[in-house]
């Protein structure tokens, strides 16, 4: 914070916050920097909440929908926000001079570290150009910048007030203690009281005359009475001795998560209790389940799916052969004239769980809606016979509230149940990780055969990523499966690998670990295909994120519309493959499945606003899929777990591309 003095007014004077301070009793204390790290998110929030209230009070204006912590001011004009946002590209081309030179001068690419530190030089350095010359100057620029563009100060000025007056107008909705606690039990299953402020900052808007200083002890204030509704996992008040003499925990760092709800609790705890009570002592397996093609540990699961015990836990690495065992245990379970239905967490595993297994299927989401719903029952569809077994894929991505939901009606309906997944792949996004409680404590088989790969050592090395081994990553390089290159090179490489691929009929499941660098290989792939005349570039429609859509191109949908059925019946699912078979004259797309769902013609606003480039996806699009090459663009942004699931798709090769220069990374 800057002040200036009365006498002098270019004279400043600065308030510093001190990293160490001296307590009454002669001890020293610091701020804990792993919780500055880990809640740099929080603090930039609070900041951002804190700030907007202050102009509200000050200066009246309005602001736009919070998103992730971030608000714009309302009534801006959107070209002069695009005119005053220089500083990325400032940063951008002082970061290109200086790889360049460090290039020169070392011969080689910086490393991930060594960019990181260029980046903050290049953007200190635009900092102190942007900020050389005086007020006055850079007023007189900014003016005439605006100008330019048909604005001046007293234009900017009434289009922000008039819009700020227009929305304190209106009432200010204020959210409740219950609405920041389901928020954060949406997210995970325990929070503190830095992720309790969070929520708060990124869900109430400013209130009017609220100065900051107000504002902020009234935030202080909701957070403690939301953590007063809370669980305290770490309660002061126990028979144990719980804190030191500076009041920390004994046995919870301080950036630990320790506030839980009832709701929460009871709701594993009910999970948990159902599932000790389903599985009988002594299994009920089928015993007319043919092995045919089976191992020994598929045959299992195929027998206890098609069994008799109201639970089935199985566990499925990548490659094992889930799809062969389901469609054995349905073909069993249709014998003995047994009804069986299956969920995923995605359309698009839910489609591919049905292709595969011929087991009627649909996503979890659309059953529990389906039941409810109280102005009519559940479509004929989901209307589930006693004695059904329903079979629950990827079910380590099934969220806690939605495994709840579907046992209440398991319970309810006298449904079997069968969860079938592999807790060390891709997890739930919000609160989840009961299936991998409920395999430590229950019955549960694991198949443990790799049938996917042409290469066996290949099998054995994906079992070892999946354990977090590093002598798995050993075995990709020693096969020359790792490739270390800067990250125009790799773009270069994946189109042609994607084009020789689909030369030669078959398939590649191109993944990377951020939505940024995904469009950047999409659109790498899509100009190669233009380079050799692929596609039509005379026909094209306008589609999400800006991109253009030939006739040829491969596209993905990215949201369910059951009121568009295709040709043979199938509705429109959220990352299904589809290609661009022509283009109207309004933009709307005609669209012919990957998966045999047939064609389908797209209207002009969904396929504006949902409609994708579908060469490459992020690690959760390519989860389901099996292909014949599989290629990782690893960087900065890539689990494990998602390194894992991107190595285990294609059956006859799978690549490791590693960018070398940091570019598309999160630093």
């Amino acid at each position: 914070q800057t002040t200036s003095r009365a006498d002098d007014p270019q004279l400043h004077t600065h308030a510093v916050v001190s990293a160490k301070v001296q307590t009454v009793d002669g001890r020293w204390l610091a701020l804990d920097a792993r919780y500055l790290k880990r809640y740099q998110r929080m603090l930039g929030g609070l900041y951002q909440s804190v700030l907007r209230s202050e102009l509200v009070d000050r200066l009246g204006v309005g602001w736009g929908p919070i998103v992730n912590g971030q608000a714009e001011i309302a009534g801006m004009p959107t070209e002069l926000l695009e005119t005053f946002s220089k500083r990325t590209s400032q940063v951008d081309a002082a970061l290109a001079v200086k790889l360049d030179v460090f290039r020169d001068r070392e011969g080689r690419d910086p490393t991930r570290w060594e960019r990181a530190a260029l980046t903050r030089e290049a953007s200190a350095d635009t900092r102190a150009h942007k900020t050389g010359n005086g007020a006055t100057d850079l007023q007189t620029r900014w003016t005439a910048e605006a100008a330019a563009l048909g604005w001046t100060a007293v234009g900017v000025s009434e289009s922000v007030t008039d819009v700020g007056r227009e929305l304190s107008a209106e009432p200010t909705p204020r959210v409740t203690t219950a609405q920041v606690v389901e928020a954060l039990s949406v997210g995970g299953s325990t929070w503190n009281r830095a992720d309790v402020i969070r929520a708060l900052c990124d869900v109430q808007r400013p209130l009017p005359g609220m100065p900051a200083s107000r504002w902020a002890h009234t935030l202080e204030r909701v957070c403690d009475a939301v953590t007063e509704t809370c669980v305290e996992l770490d309660p002061v008040q126990a028979a144990a001795p719980r804190r030191v003499s500076d009041g920390r925990s004994l046995w919870l760092e301080p950036v630990a998560a320790h506030f839980t709800t009832e709701w929460v609790l009871a709701e594993e705890e009910y999970v948990l209790s159902w599932a000790l009570g389903a599985q009988n002592p002594d299994p009920q397996p089928s015993v007319t389940v043919e092995r045919g093609q089976l191992d020994v540990l598929q045959r299992d699961v195929a027998a206890a799916v098609a069994g008799y015990d109201m639970l089935v836990l199985a566990v499925g690495p990548a490659g094992t052969g889930k799809t062969i065992t389901l469609r054995t245990a349905a073909v069993d379970l249709d014998r003995q004239g047994r009804k069986v239905f299956g969920v995923a967490p995605s359309a698009k595993a839910a489609r591919v769980l049905e292709r595969e297994t011929g087991i009627a299927s649909d996503t979890l989401a659309k059953l529990l809606y389906e039941w409810q719903r109280d102005d009519r029952p559940p479509l004929d569809r989901y209307q589930i016979p006693a004695g059904t077994t329903v079979i629950v894929d990827e079910a380590g991505m099934v969220g806690t509230g939605a495994l709840a939901r579907l046992v209440t009606l398991a319970e309810l309906h006298d449904w079997r149940l069968t969860l079938i997944g592999d807790h060390r792949q891709l997890q739930a996004v919000g609160r989840g990780g009961l299936f991998h409680e409920l395999c430590v404590t229950g019955r549960c088989i694991e198949l443990n055969r790799i049938h996917r790969f042409t290469e066996p050592w290949e099998a054995a090395a994906s079992l070892q990523l999946r354990h977090g081994d590093p002598r798995g990553l050993t075995a990709y390089f020693d096969h020359g499966r790792v490739i270390a290159d800067t990250f125009d090179n790799h773009l270069a490489r994946i189109a042609d690998l994607w084009l020789d691929t689909t030369a030669r009929h078959g398939t590649a499941a191109i993944t990377a670990a951020t939505n940024e660098n995904v469009d950047t290989i999409n659109a790498a792939v899509q100009a190669a295909r233009i380079d050799v005349g692929q596609l039509d570039t005379d026909q094209a429609a306008s589609i999400g994120g800006g991109e253009l859509a030939y006739v040829g191109d491969i596209v993905t949908t990215r949201r369910n519309d059951r009121h568009l059925p295709t040709t043979t019946g199938e509705p429109v699912r959220n990352r299904e493959l589809w290609t661009v078979t022509d283009v109207a004259d309004d933009g709307s797309l005609t669209v012919s499945s990957h998966f045999g769902g047939g064609a389908v013609t797209l209207p002009v606003d969904y396929a504006r606003e949902h409609v994708r480039l579908g060469y490459a996806a992020t690690e959760h699009g390519n989860q389901s899929d099996t292909v014949t090459i599989g290629v990782e663009l690893a960087t900065a942004a890539t689990t494990r777990r998602g390194l894992y699931v991107a190595v285990t798709r294609g059956e006859q090769e799978n690549l490791i591309l590693v960018v070398t220069d940091g570019r598309g990374l999160d630093q």
